[in-house]
């Protein structure tokens, strides 16, 4: 009975010692499936606060003259949505909104203002002084995840456009051959969260910074202030609101911090057809939290309407555009057309005033009435203005730190008004 015990006790524990290293790893890939079925281990939890911008851009749409109500459209975020400084959602996210309703601002004028304009339009037709502006308004807007679901948004839409991003002549080009980018106009919705959003992003131990390590030479910023031309004067000041985070002088400047910049050159639109300039030049940035920062800057590319677009040149400085040959065919017609009524109505006075003189004087002195009616049209065609329109994308050329930038060189704008776009920091 003893030596029998012995064996069976022998056989247990050698079946055990066989069982134990399956039993092992069983409990090992259980506990990876657990970890695999917990995502929000790996899943950080950030807050998009109310007032966030997104600008969601509508290729396939050239503008929001015919969007019906109930009209469900989907677009891509031009620029990445950030929680302070945490890209949240990059470029190119899908946004899905649902239109309410779609109508045209129209401004709040007087009988003889509205007179006074359709006059000036109807000599000048292809001459677009300010493009349409539409309201659109939205019963529902969501952000596609990447994992298919639709995270609702409670937003707003500031503006409506329909527009493209103007870069210098030389610039554009570099771009276009390097990007294959294209200039044709699409519809854009720049919208503001009304409340906080909650959003889930991957959380990586090794996460990347939103912002470079070193200094960066551009920013980009929404406007916050009309500007034209034709109204704008030297001196004038304006504000802008940074889309993107800005490392700059060792500090980094979150989205929402204030631009602010003031107007080096404003010339209105003028007689001969010569159009507007405008140039604009960025004083500081000052955060939501923290001291203001003293830069300076210029722009490097804008955003114009299809309809009124300008030129930028490689200094900074906006160009209305010329006139083209459309618009000059049209008003050598229109001052033909002046010409030959003026001539025709005015032989009556002139025979009136002068009885004794004969059909041929009276008929040369018709004509050259005639002729000065349509010298004084051509002669008195105002150029185009320059227009931004408010929330704008504008991008901005920052100098280092000792150093102007690159288009303030050429020309020697802002010289001595900062010491060599120097970026420091200073208490104001």
């Amino acid at each position: 009975m003893g030596r029998s015990a012995f064996f069976r006790r022998a056989i247990f524990a050698a079946s055990m010692f066989a069982i134990l290293p399956g039993a092992l790893r069983a409990q090992e890939s259980a506990i990876e499936e657990a970890g695999l079925a917990c995502p929000s281990q790996s899943v950080s939890a950030l807050c998009v606060e109310s007032e966030s911008l997104l600008r969601v851009d509508f290729p396939g749409r050239q503008n929001w003259r015919n969007v019906e109500t109930g009209a469900v459209l989907e677009g891509r975020l031009s620029l990445p949505l950030y929680a302070g400084e945490q890209s949240v959602a990059p470029a190119g996210s899908a946004i899905r909104v649902t239109v309410n309703s779609a109508e045209k601002i129209r401004g709040n004028l007087g009988f003889w203002r509205k007179t006074g304009r359709a006059m000036v339009r109807a000599f000048n037709p292809l001459e677009t002084s300010r493009p349409a502006e539409y309201r659109v308004e939205l019963s529902a807007t969501e952000l596609l995840l990447p994992t298919g679901e639709a995270l609702p948004l409670d937003a707003r839409v500031l503006r409506a456009s329909s527009g493209v991003m103007v870069k210098p002549k030389a610039k554009s080009l570099q771009a276009a051959g390097a990007k294959g980018e294209s200039r044709k106009a699409s519809g854009t919705l720049l919208m503001a969260l009304r409340r906080e959003a909650l959003l889930s992003v991957p959380a990586k131990p090794n996460a990347t910074l939103v912002v470079a390590a070193g200094e960066q030479r551009m920013a980009r910023a929404y406007l916050l202030t009309e500007m034209r031309a034709s109204l704008n004067h030297e001196g004038d000041k304006f504000q802008a609101r940074l889309a993107e985070p800005v490392r700059i002088a060792g500090r980094v400047l979150a989205p929402g911090s204030t631009v602010e910049g003031t107007v080096v050159r404003s010339v209105a639109p003028r007689m001969l057809s010569r159009a507007g300039r405008l140039y604009l030049r960025v004083d500081r940035i000052v955060p939501a939290e923290g001291e203001p920062l003293r830069v300076t800057g210029s722009l490097s590319t804008a955003e114009a309407d299809a309809q009124a677009a300008f030129a930028l040149d490689e200094e900074g400085t906006l160009n209305g555009r010329k006139p083209g040959i459309v618009n000059g065919l049209v008003d050598l017609g229109y001052s033909y057309f002046l010409g030959k009524i003026s001539d025709d109505i005015s032989e009556t006075p002139i025979r009136a005033i002068g009885a004794t003189m004969s059909d041929a004087a009276v008929a040369n002195a018709a004509r050259y009435v005639g002729l000065g009616t349509s010298l004084a049209f051509l002669l008195t065609r105002p150029g185009r203005d320059v227009y931004l329109p408010k929330y704008a994308l504008i991008e901005v050329e920052l100098g280092r730190a000792g150093e102007t930038p690159s288009n303030q060189k050429q020309d020697g704008i802002g010289a001595g008004k900062l010491s060599g776009g120097e970026a420091r920091i200073t208490r104001e």
